[in-house]
Order: structure tokens, then C-alpha cells, then sequence
């Protein structure tokens, strides 16, 4: 499904239900998921492998599909350092709570690179996909990391699809079903969608997904909205973030009798939004609106129609506006200065 760009309708004054208040302004901390476990291989891959070996890093799978498929419970499978990985691949098992499979980088030496679309499906829960490079070209431009698993977490990667179509597309209003509990942390999402811009394609997608965490990421250069939360994106915590650069910075959105609600965008740096405002919300339907839509203490800066678009379903409160002060944001180096006004805002690290 993708948003249209017909105007807001005009809308009476509405009581905006924000339970989740209590986290506003007051600048509460944020909490990061468990990314810094120590990696210790159960199974390995590389190009030059055979998958109907043992997967042991002197006789490695040679694909990240038969690598994923033979991990067991809490089990990480390596994928060669430096190594490129041409397929698409599709992850149909997980492992369990507090115990995941993970596909991540062999320590040591460069990223690996998957080239394809990575899907991570309904069946697959508890799945962490870390230190890679995902480079989502795929022959039938479909979103790449698509997940439709719960509790799945993507850290420290670097994702794009050199301007191809959307990336991440969590849950699906098309028969895949919604993802519950994604965690996206600490990646670099960039250069995403087609170029000139079609509406259509976004760094981020949440489309069908509850309780999902995006925090301290950089998100930068996509062709459309750096993060959308349309349809029916469900308390969504977006914080901590740098997001500049794109056509939108955030959308909150709702259509064909849906509307996303409860969801918080915090503590982000969000600036020099190409399209339209650096924040807004579009409601199609005046009497389907998003509640609870909260967009606090976050500090904007230079979007093409402004910072914050009209407040209707959602507020917007504790609003810094000034520029980042980047350290280079042509070399894509997007730490502040020490003078920045925007310190205390954006990644933690």
C-alpha cells in the first residue's frame, strides 16, 4: 500500500488520547537492546563453500539461506569476512525468546555483503541479523529487509539498495501478516527509492506492526520518507535517530478504515527534509485518525516545508530548531560539533 498525496481534508478540533504522555518532554531514558554479545560461530558460510557439507569454518556452507537454515536456538552462523554473497534469501526458522539465531559477520576483517532481497518470514521469530552489509537490489524491486517475523532485530548494519525501491517493510497488510517486537538499532539506512522521487519508496516502512523500536540509526538520503508509519503502525518508539535528508523525515499516517496510533518519535535529529515538512501526518479519511501520536524534544531543522506539519493526530511538543552542525555531512559524517545545539539528541554512541 502507498500513500497518496492529496491534500489534508479539513478537520474539527479532536480530543487527542496521548497515554503515552508520560514519556514527552520529560526526556526519559530510552532503552537499547542487547547488542553487544561476544560472537561465537556454531556455523559458517562463504561463496567458495558447499552446502551439503558440515558448515564448520574449514568446511563452510556456501549460501546464507543454508546457513540460516541449520542454526539451532540462541545459534550465530558467521558469513566470511570480506566475502559477497549474491542471492536472495529467505529466512523461514527462528530461534526462541531470549535465545535467537543470528547471521552476522565473522569477526575480524571487513563486512560481508548479502546482494538480494533478505526476507525474514512469519514463521521466522527471534531472529538478529547484525554487521552486515545488506544491499537489497533484487530482480523484482521488493522491500529489502522485509520482516514478517516477531521479535526480529537488525543491528549495526548498513542497508541500502542504491535507489531501487523501499528497504526495511515491517508487517504487511497483504497476506504476510503483521511483525511484533522488531528492533532496528544502530544501522546506516541510506539511498533508498527511486529516483525522482515516487511517493512509493522509503527508507523504513511500517506498515503492519506493533511495539516496534527504531533507535539510533542514521537515515539519510532516501527518496521518500525516512520513516512512514502507514498504515497501521502500533506504539512504534522512534528515538535517538539522525534522519536527514530525505524527501519526508517522519510520516504519521492511516487509510482504508486504519489509522497508527500510540506512537512516539523522540530525542531525533531530523533535518533538510527535499519534499515536505521535516514531521507531519496525513489522515485521508476525517474520520479515521491516528491518537495517542506523540512527537517530543527532538531537534529539526530545514525541512522544505517546515519542521512540524499540522498537528492532527498527533502533538508536537519540546521542539528545538537549529542546525546540526554536522561534522561533515557531505562525507556523510553525521557526528555533531561540539557546539552543536542539537547535542543530547540523536545516536548514543
Amino acid at each position: 500500500m502507498t500513500l497518496g498525496l492529496r491534500p489534508l481534508p479539513m478537520i474539527r478540533s479532536r480530543h487527542i488520547l496521548v497515554a503515552v504522555l508520560a514519556v514527552g518532554a520529560a526526556h526519559v531514558a530510552v532503552p537499547m537492546p542487547m547488542l553487544d554479545a561476544a560472537t561465537a560461530c556454531a556455523r559458517f558460510a562463504s561463496p567458495g563453500g558447499d552446502d551439503a557439507g558440515p558448515g564448520s569454518s574449514a568446511r563452510p556452507y556456501r549460501s546464507v539461506r543454508r546457513l540460516a537454515m541449520a542454526l539451532n536456538d540462541g545459534q550465530v552462523g558467521c558469513l566470511a569476512a570480506g566475502a559477497v554473497f549474491a542471492e536472495d534469501v529467505t529466512i523461514r526458522h527462528g530461534g526462541r525468546p531470549g535465545a535467537p539465531i543470528t547471521v552476522t559477520g565473522a569477526p575480524g576483517g571487513s563486512r560481508a555483503t548479502i546482494r538480494g532481497r533478505l526476507w525474514v518470514t512469519d514463521e521466522a521469530n527471534d531472529v538478529v541479523i547484525s554487521r552486515l552489509n545488506l544491499d537489497g537490489r533484487n530482480d523484482r524491486g521488493l522491500p529489502s529487509p522485509t520482516v514478517s517475523g516477531d521479535r526480529v532485530t537488525f543491528a549495526r548494519n548498513d542497508v541500502t539498495n542504491h535507489h531501487t525501491g523501499t528497504c526495511f517493510l515491517l508487517g504487511s497488510l497483504s497476506g504476510y501478516g503483521p511483525a511484533r517486537g522488531v528492533v532496528i538499532a544502530r544501522n546506516r539506512i541510506h539511498d533508498c527509492g527511486r529516483l525522482p522521487a515516487t511517493n512509493r519508496d522509503h527508507g523504513i516502512y511500517v506498515e503492519s506492526s506493533y511495539d516496534g523500536r527504531i533507535l539510533d540509526n542514521t537515515i539519510f538520503d532516501n527518496a521518500d520518507r525516512g520513516v512512514q508509519l502507514y498504515p497501521n503502525a502500533q506504539r512504534t518508539l522512534v528515538a535517538h535517530n539522525v534522519i536527514d535528508g530525505n524527501g519526508v523525515g517522519v510520516i504519521i499516517s492511516g487509510d482504508d478504515g486504519l489509522a497508527s496510533s500510540a506512537n512516539v518519535i523522540r530525542d531525533n535529529i531530523i533535518a533538510n527534509s527535499l519534499q515536505r515538512a521535516n514531521v507531519e501526518a496525513y489522515w485521508p479519511d476525517e474520520h479515521v485518525v491516528g491518537t495517542g501520536n506523540l512527537v517530543a524534544h527532538n531537534c529539526l531543522w530545514n525541512g522544505r516545508r517546515g519542521n512540524v506539519g499540522r498537528q492532527v493526530g498527533f502533538v508536537a511538543q519540546g521542539t528545538v530548531v537549529a542546525a546540526p552542525g554536522y561534522v561533515d555531512r557531505r562525507a556523510k559524517r553525521f557526528a555533531l560539533r561540539s557546539t552543536s545545539r542539537c547535542r543530547g539528541f540523536g545516536p548514543r554512541y
